[in-house]
């Protein structure tokens, strides 16, 4: 029953892993587990091991030590022929003295590398004499003393492409296989991994990393495993079904698989949620790492956030590791120590998610109609009319807050079309301010787009800085772009050299709009990466994809989706007052996103003005209750017309199972009554600004459900006429009354 306090069984947002003032009673983390089962590491620098403090926890909490910086090549070899061992060898006498084995890092990088080496002109020869020597060097010193090495660091680009690193053009791939059998043959004890970050799950460059140690054991090159970095961001969703199946795949070579530099970083203070949001994550991959025997090592980079990487990269950010800035254990530290209690007790059962291969189809592709004739690329608005624009929905810089911008700072839609074998697009952008001239390339106002060919396929990412034609990619593809009217519209021709033609074919894809307006000031980042689908901003290490169709006669899209789109998130509530009622402070940690295409125009869903009609929306749940608050602001509100679609109002689609739900709430009025089960209630401010609504659902309970979902903002601004504007977060049709089209929800645990 749905009452003050409901409903029956519905738990406040979990916070029970409470920050600790101090270390439990349990042992110690390095206690827990044979150091067979799973060592516990962490990275550090020589200075950090001088603090009495730090020294203390270090030996007492973890088995495994990774220098942070004092093996690479700038501190090891400052002088060609010259090396330098003291704070390296302060490392590895510590943790030899309190019975930690020693995880170098790393023998091959592309950063931190001496001024000689950067800025000298060698030979290919001399390269290969260079990298020899030094790996030999340095792995001979510590023969018998480190038990793993980090060989090779970050070979390869964001989209599974080579990095081009000295390494790399200076000598080629096979600086790679070089270099492990060099490492074997100083230490042949020595177990020797490759080592990378963005690498976890199984995107485009996790997947060339496989690729890679693969084929290096094909070679018979001696590599023993694969390590994982996990530099991640709370509050994320943990893709952990990927990361299994990445784990399974390294275990079926017979190769390890290690986490080596863990962090969750935090934006802005540590609260109480976001500190419970990064314990999940941690435990999580705990899980993991106890559940596969391929994953025995689990490394944090950094003791204590007194001494984290994390506030000088990325700025706003901090909190990452297991211990606070005091040495206090975080609740993250808790979750990851119970669950370590769980294996040594015989009592850990948890299996990993069944990764998704196929699903129903939840995000409509995007279309490309064949052109009537090949586009010149000349600002010929009339060669589009046959074409469907569409918006640039949501900001996804802002991680879960991702509204649109103002449309006075920036707004844009795209539409596209096909030719035999040739991609076509239009970009029609307004920016009260365009920044061209700023280092690096993407903090510049441009255009992006995203292509990928088959499932396993390489991607491509292209960018056009305004101004500017694409810049070029290592893609089997012709590329050209053209901008007009000041940057106001930018056209595009992409033609696969690969295909003879794009009728009937389903392709992975993404475009996006980039806008800054702060070059030259101290945060001179971009302020928006507005895209048409939810995401992470992850488009450049081809993850988050949806899916662009090129009909022809006869030809349909296939029913099994290409591309598996970044989905919306309702993440726990707990939610203070009447049901219905709204708190603002109640919604601070929620996915906010914005209402923007505009299914009523099937040529152009791109929104009104937003002087005119512009709304957002968040969820989130309780127990077995969806809530929800839309924000509205419209110049002109009617709510009389004959027709109770036609008013102003909002709408709700729900399927659970195989019950499907329309709700609909006219402005200033509850829901209409419908034979749904369970209770509900919408609430309405007196201007009609703000809509909170409480809806029961035919479950046990929400968490970790997915449903069937839409939600829609209505506008009429003359009721002697209909609606001219039908708001979705999603392309479409304006089918989801038919139980079509939807989109849908995760409830986030």
């Amino acid at each position: 029953m749905l009452n003050k306090h409901f409903p029956k069984g519905a738990k406040p947002l979990l916070l029970a892993l409470a920050v600790s003032s101090s270390f439990a009673q349990a042992d110690p983390l390095r206690e827990i587990l044979d150091e067979n089962t799973l060592l516990i590491g962490s990275a550090m620098m020589t200075d950090h091991i001088a603090e009495k403090k730090f020294a203390e926890v270090l030996k007492t909490e973890f088995n495994l030590l990774t220098p942070e910086n004092e093996m690479k090549w700038s501190y090891i070899q400052p002088q060609r022929g010259v090396y330098d061992f003291s704070k390296a060898d302060k490392l590895v006498e510590f943790a030899e003295k309190n019975g930690m084995e020693v995880r170098g890092h790393a023998l091959v990088w592309h950063i931190q590398n001496p001024e000689w080496l950067e800025e000298g002109e060698f030979t290919r020869e001399e390269l290969l004499e260079i990298l020899e020597e030094h790996i030999k060097t340095v792995a001979g010193h510590y023969k018998g003393r480190i038990k793993y090495w980090d060989v090779v660091n970050e070979a390869l680009d964001d989209a599974g492409g080579w990095r081009e690193t000295i390494w790399y053009k200076g000598i080629g791939e096979e600086y790679i296989a070089k270099a492990f059998q060099w490492a074997h043959e100083a230490d042949p004890d020595a177990l020797l991994y490759y080592n990378d970050y963005s690498t976890e799950g199984t995107t485009p460059k996790a997947n060339a990393a496989y690729r890679l140690v693969k084929q290096l054991q094909e070679q018979g090159v001696p590599i023993h495993g694969a390590g994982t970095q996990l530099h991640l961001i709370s509050g994320d969703i943990l893709r952990t079904a990927n990361i299994a199946a990445n784990i399974e795949r390294h275990e079926e070579l017979g190769l390890e698989y290690h986490f080596t530099e863990v962090d969750i970083r935090i934006q802005g203070d540590a609260t109480d949620r976001a500190l419970a949001e990064q314990a999940t994550m941690y435990e999580e991959l705990m899980k993991l790492a106890l559940h596969y025997d391929a994953v025995n090592v689990f490394t944090t980079w950094g003791l204590t956030d007194k001494y984290s990487w994390i506030p000088h990269w990325f700025k706003g950010w901090d909190h990452g590791l297991l211990l606070d800035k005091q040495y206090q254990p975080k609740p993250a530290y808790h979750a990851v120590q119970a669950q370590m209690e769980l294996k040594r007790d015989d009592k850990f059962e948890w299996q990993p998610p069944v990764r998704i291969a196929t699903e129903n189809r939840y995000l409509q592709a995007f279309v490309s109609p064949e052109a009537p004739q090949r586009p010149s690329l000349n600002n010929d608005a009339s060669l589009w009319q046959d074409a469907t624009y569409y918006p640039f929905a949501f900001n996804q810089l802002e991680g879960r807050d991702q509204r649109l911008p103002s449309d006075q700072e920036i707004s844009g839609k795209f539409a596209v079309m096909y030719k035999g074998n040739t991609l076509y697009g239009r970009v029609e952008r307004e920016d009260n301010i365009t920044i061209n001239n700023v280092e690096p390339d993407y903090e510049n106002d441009s255009v992006e787009v995203f292509l990928r060919a088959g499932k396993d396929q390489p991607f491509v990412q292209y960018r056009a800085i305004v101004g500017q034609d694409f810049a070029p990619q290592g893609y089997d593809a012709t590329a050209k772009g053209v901008w007009h009217d000041d940057g106001k519209v930018f056209e595009f021709a992409i033609t696969p050299n690969f295909v003879d033609t794009l009728a009937g074919k389903t392709w992975g894809f993404n475009i996006a709009l980039s806008d800054n307006d702060k070059a030259g000031t101290e945060h001179g980042q971009r302020s928006s990466q507005l895209y048409p689908v939810t995401g992470t901003n992850s488009g450049y290490l081809g993850e988050d994809f949806a899916e662009i169709f090129f009909p022809g006669q006869n030809l349909e899209i296939s029913a099994i989706p290409f591309e598996i789109p970044y989905t919306f998130k309702a993440v726990e509530v707990q939610v203070s007052g009447e049901p219905g009622s709204y708190k603002p402070m109640d919604w601070l940690n929620t996915y906010h996103y914005s209402f923007a295409f505009n299914q009523l125009n099937r040529r152009d869903m791109s929104p009104p003005a937003q002087s005119d009609i512009y709304g957002s929306w968040q969820v989130g749940y309780q127990g077995n209750v969806l809530y929800g608050v839309v924000h509205r602001h419209d110049d002109v509100t009617v709510t009389n017309h004959e027709h109770d679609w036609e008013n102003d109002n909002v709408e709700l689609f729900l399927k659970v199972g195989e019950q499907f739900v329309q709700l609909r709430s006219i402005v200033g009025q509850d829901w209409q009554d419908n034979s749904f089960p369970g209770e509900r209630v919408a609430k309405w401010s007196d201007d009609g600004s703000v809509m909170s609504f409480a809806v029961e659902l035919p479950v046990e309970t929400l968490a970790g459900e997915r449903i069937g979902f839409n939600i829609a903002l209505s506008d009429n601004d003359d009721a002697s006429e209909g609606r001219k504007a039908q708001l979705y977060p999603v392309p479409g049709t304006n089918s989801s009354y038919l139980g079509e089209e939807l989109t849908v929800l995760d409830f986030v645990r």
